[in-house]
């Protein structure tokens, strides 16, 4: 696009001289005296080392002006009249290429760019085009590339997608060893996870410590807190987009890895040079002896194990044509001890289509399964038992963008077809004296179509608006149960339940406009504004504190409407030094509707009428987001901090469905106060310093304010729900990274310290009797209360790098 190119060529007037690279000359086809008007070059750039598609490459043709640039698969089009044309490619952080084009016929163009920086880059968490944050139109987009994450110090060495997100503004989570991730004072189930724009419903290992996606296969990761793009819906809070990597079309290579957690491998190549690549990569957990290394006999006698695997597939059909076909598996299994345990499992298998069907046109096309298996066991005793539960979804997609200089329009439809796998509790082993019994669970289809605009209006006001309309379908077969009317829904209100059969048992449906307004005060600094509204037909439920990879998808149903959120947000933005530093202030406010929580000592798992044991109310979340970065030079990192709260409150008339008499009190997740601090130093000649200082305000908790003995036991009172908090949280990591240890070919070192201090953060707090007192004692539960160090070395092979 116009500013995209101009934004590019004057940055790189001034760099010209030091960047200025010897011209490429290719030819394609011969002149024959009648050629056509125009032929089509096509291709994608990638980087020298990785082979990791760059997005945001200007292409400048000269004596003309195309506004073009490479999308975020490296791949650009641009039309050339017959002859001999000078072609540049540029991109802020790369060198710039110079190639003289004489075309005949169709061509195919594919290059490669280096980088500009040091042998071993900082931390630079950046988009492609350093002024992205002041240019880009809508708010609240934070993206990573895998280089950027790995630079981050890392729990047990293993840089991880959400632990990196968790440094940034406006990202949090409940606490160590909880799933997922908490944008914006959104619950878990209300961020919206992609893999290649595939559905991924679990995505954590280790009970949340770790993340199911290897960095290795990876590529980047891109976060919409704020307005989410039209083509992106079916949950209430943010959208996370993983891009995994293609495999190198031209040579065969790979890297393995060992560290104190796990081990990796990856291998990557042509099945057809310059056409058709494959990856694989897989890791495998090895933490169990860091268990049996612990004082507590409980923990000695854990288990913890996972693994990960994935394969992709990517196929160059024709010049612009292009097909990738993955999937990804992950698995874990955890026991503490003889108590208790959890085994889940996760498929995700998909296939897109993308294609250049000239100049201004291009589409897509996606579809995709997904299998997702969860446990939990009690091992011990006659009460020996396991529940098993999970979801199998279809999905299906389509969009068409046409583009020029000023304009971009998307449109398309998307499907997703649920099918809810019975719950069944069966006897863990033959001791048990537990009969087996099950549930069924509901089916349902959600779809939508969308469509965006993005205009630049001029060349400092550019808008991106759209709409999404999304229908749901609870299908049958299912049992519906009836409720005397004017009650609360409970068991003791239940009159009947009907049978359904095949078709339709409940439907919802509704608009969900997106807008959002960027203008330029001055070319470093602008402000932006935005609303949306997002429909949720699907949530997990749970009737624990925090998120864990166990928890129940469960679909709307005549009782359980869809969640429904409007979202605001403004901010300011600016950098300065040529995109050296950049500043941000940026608040928001949503508003949630139909949102769910859960009664006191509610039975989640194998009840057939779940709706019984839930309430329904609305929620609110603010805040501010504030960012301090410095991107490039020897010295990098940032500083941010978030003030952001998160309330709750019931709406029913009925007491026995209020929470805290209907009024407003904290969600789990509210903490008010969250600052990261990072920093990142260059130590010549191949090693690379972190640093990084983490606080947060502790978590709401239900307390105990007194207690009193009724017949020999202690009876306690409790607070209002969460009225209390545990002690805030506060932890410094640091790790040192080499290069070029041993092999000149490429290798690494890192050594991280995770929690370098040792300090005992509360997970949570509970109540015990103190000897024999009367009294309850409030006891501190730290799950790393304890200094974690380790050591990670990886090595690559093969590839197309020089000994």
């Amino acid at each position: 696009m116009r500013r995209l190119v101009l934004l590019m060529f004057f940055a790189f007037i001034g760099e010209f001289a030091l960047a200025q690279t010897d011209s490429l000359t290719f030819t394609f086809g011969k002149n024959s005296g009648s050629n056509p008007a125009t032929y089509i070059l096509t291709g994608k750039i990638s980087e020298e080392s990785s082979k990791v598609a760059i997005e945001g490459v200007g292409i400048h043709v000269d004596g003309t002006y195309t506004g073009i640039s490479t999308d975020r698969f490296g791949t650009y089009l641009v039309t050339l009249s017959p002859g001999t044309h000078r072609i540049a490619f540029r991109h802020l952080s790369k060198i710039p290429v110079f190639t003289q084009v004489t075309i005949y016929e169709n061509a195919v163009l594919n290059l490669t760019m280096e980088d500009k920086s040091y042998e071993l880059d900082g931390v630079v968490v950046m988009s492609d085009e350093p002024d992205r944050n002041v240019r880009n139109p809508i708010t609240g987009v934070t993206k990573l590339t895998t280089r950027e994450l790995q630079a981050i110090p890392a729990f047990l060495g293993e840089a991880d997608i959400f632990k990196g997100l968790q440094l940034l503004p406006g990202v949090s989570s409940v606490g160590e060893g909880t799933s997922g991730i908490n944008v914006r004072g959104a619950k878990t189930d209300q961020n919206l996870l992609l893999m290649n724009e595939a559905l991924v419903l679990s995505s954590n290992h280790a009970l949340g410590f770790l993340s199911a996606f290897n960095t290795d296969v990876t590529e980047t990761f891109t976060l919409y807190k704020g307005n989410l793009p039209a083509n992106y819906g079916g949950r209430a809070g943010s959208a996370l987009d993983i891009k995994m990597k293609e495999g190198d079309k031209k040579n065969w290579g790979g890297q393995v890895g060992l560290g104190t957690s796990n081990g990796r491998i990856l291998l990557e190549g042509p099945i057809q040079k310059d056409k058709i690549s494959l990856i694989i990569g897989g890791r495998i957990s090895n933490t169990n002896w860091l268990l049996n290394q612990a004082r507590d006999f409980d923990i000695q006698n854990s288990k913890l194990n996972f693994y990960d695997g994935y394969a992709g597939l990517a196929w160059e059909i024709a010049p612009g044509h292009n097909l990738n076909v993955n999937t990804l598996i992950t698995s874990d299994y955890f026991k503490f001890s003889d108590e208790f345990g959890y085994d889940w499992n996760n498929r995700v298998s998909s296939a897109t289509y993308r294609g250049i069907l000239g100049e201004n046109l291009s589409i897509s096309a996606l579809v995709a399964d997904g299998n997702f298996d969860n446990s939990f066991f009690d091992p011990e005793g006659l009460d020996a038992a396991q529940v098993d539960n999970g979801m199998r979804y279809q999905q299906g997609k389509f969009s068409a963008t046409w583009a020029n200089d000023q304009l971009a329009v998307t449109g398309g439809l998307e499907a997703i077809y649920y099918k809810g796998k019975n719950e069944v509790r069966s006897p863990y082993n033959s001791e048990s004296s537990i009969q087996r019994e099950q549930i069924g669970k509901e089916r349902g289809i959600e779809a939508s179509a969308f469509a965006s605009l993005e205009w630049e209006l001029s060349e400092n006001t550019g808008i991106v608006a759209g709409f999404r309309y999304s229908t749901y379908n609870q299908l049958g077969p299912d049992t519906v149960y009836q409720y005397q009317e004017n009650s609360p829904i409970s068991l003791e209100t239940q009159t009947g339940f009907t049978p359904v059969g095949s078709g339709s048992i409940a439907s919802y449906s509704g608009f969900e406009p997106r807008f959002s307004l960027r203008h330029n005060i001055s070319p470093q600094s602008s402000i932006k504004l935005s609303y949306s509204r997002l429909f949720q037909y699907i949530q997990s439920v749970s009737n624990t504190f925090g998120p864990t990879p166990i928890d129940l998808w469960q679909l709307s149903t005549t009782y359980i409407q869809p969640q429904r959120s409007d979202s605001f947000s403004l901010g300011y933005f600016r950098n300065s030094k040529d995109n050296t530093w950049e500043f941000s202030v940026d608040g928001f406010y949503r508003v949630t509707a139909n949102q769910v929580e859960y009664r006191d000592f509610a039975q989640i798992f194998l009840n057939p009428h779940i709706e019984t044991e839930l309430v329904f109310g609305e929620g609110k979340a603010y805040g501010g987001e504030f960012l301090i970065k410095k991107n490039l030079g020897v010295l990098t990192g940032w500083l941010a901090y978030t003030y952001s709260r998160s309330f709750f409150r019931t709406q029913s008339p009925f007491s026995v469905e209020q929470i805290n008499g209907g009024a407003w009190f904290p969600s789990n997740y509210d903490k008010p106060h969250e600052v990261n601090f990072i920093l990142s130093k260059k130590m010549y000649p191949r090693g690379l310093f972190n640093f990084s200082v983490n606080y947060a305000t502790g978590r709401p908790i239900n307390a105990v304010n007194s207690s009193y003995v009724l017949g020999g036991l202690i009876v306690p009172e409790y607070s209002g729900r969460n009225e209390y908090r545990i002690p805030d949280y506060f932890r410094v990591d640091i790790s040192y990274t080499v290069e070029k240890v041993f092999s000149k070919k490429g290798d690494s070192l890192n050594f991280s310290i995770y929690n370098l201090l040792g300090r005992r953060n509360a997970y949570s707090i509970f109540w015990q009797k103190d000897g024999d007192s009367q009294q309850l004692r409030p006891y501190r539960l730290a799950i790393l209360g304890a200094i974690f160090p380790s050591i990670t070395y990886s090595i690559e092979f093969g590839g197309g790098k020089d000994e």
